[in-house]
This record gives structure tokens, sequence and C-alpha cells, in this order.
């Protein structure tokens, strides 16, 4: 009877590896096929793009650009050490292991292997980059009201809190 169940566990435990497995090489021929890690050196060109926005948006002057220089290489450095795509990939193959189920996983990697999941994956980024700057504008002519909100809450709790007391 043990030797039933030792070889039944055995048998369960190798298949079930088995298809972790096969679910794990799905997930990373998808993370191949999504050039994720081409996605994670874009978004230095990105950051880049807003570090130049940024200096105009504080007026460096010609004699303060070696130090915005020395500020910006810096943070380079750190974005690219910190968010390389080498600490990136173990936290993606996670994430999708986590939320797509093996046949998620074949779904979409026939779909991105298609001439239309292509062009997605080559426009996803561009996409992204007007979305949030949009986001940005909107944010921007959004925050003197929430600032002014954010006041008026302010006021009244204190006001509350000292009618209270």
């Amino acid at each position: 009877m043990g030797k039933v169940l030792l070889l039944s566990l055995l048998i369960f435990s190798s298949s079930l590896y088995a298809e972790q497995n096969t679910k794990q090489q799905k997930i990373d021929e998808l993370i191949s096929v999504m050039n994720l890690d081409s996605m994670v050196d874009s978004m230095y060109g990105q950051v880049e793009g807003m570090m130049k926005g940024m200096s105009d948006q504080m007026g460096v002057k010609p004699s303060e650009q070696a130090i915005f220089d020395k500020y910006y290489s810096d943070m380079t450095t750190v974005l690219k050490t910190e968010m390389s795509w080498a600490k990136m990939q173990p936290m993606m193959i996670s994430v999708y292991d986590k939320h797509f189920s093996e046949q998620e996983i074949a779904d979409m990697l026939a779909f991105y292997k298609t001439d239309t999941g292509q062009k997605i994956l080559e426009k996803m980024p561009v996409v992204m980059q007007e979305s949030m700057q949009m986001s940005q504008s909107l944010m921007k002519d959004a925050m003197p009201k929430i600032q002014t909100l954010a006041q008026q809450l302010s006021d009244e709790l204190e006001q509350s809190r000292s009618e209270s007391n």
C-alpha cells in the first residue's frame, strides 16, 4: 500500500513539474517574442527625453549644465542598475505565471507571433508614451483644483477639530 502511494505521489509530482516546466518555457518564449528586454531599453530613451524636458522646465542655464548633466548621469546609472532587465526578468516571469494560465500564455504567444501582434508590440511603447504625456497634461490642469480641494479639506478638518475641543 505504501509503495503504491509513494509511486502515485512521484508520478503526480513529476507530471506537475513537467506541466510547470512547459508553462515556464511558454512564458520564456512569450517574453522573448514580446521583446520585453528591448522595451526596458526603450524606457531609458523615454527617460532621456523626460530629462531634456526637465532641464528646459527648470530653466537650466549653460553655466549650470554640468551640474544637471552629472545628476542625469547618476540617475541613469541608478535606473540601469536597479531596473535592469536582469533584475526585472524573473519578476516578469512570476507575474505572468501568477496571472495567466498555460492556455492563456499559449494564446498570447500565438497572437504575438502574427503580423498584427508584432505591429502592436512595435507601436505599444509609442502609444504608451503618448498616453502618459496626455495624462500628465490633464494632471497639470487638474493639479491646482486638487490642491484647492486639499486645502479646503485641511481647513474644514482644522475647524472641526477646534470646535470639538
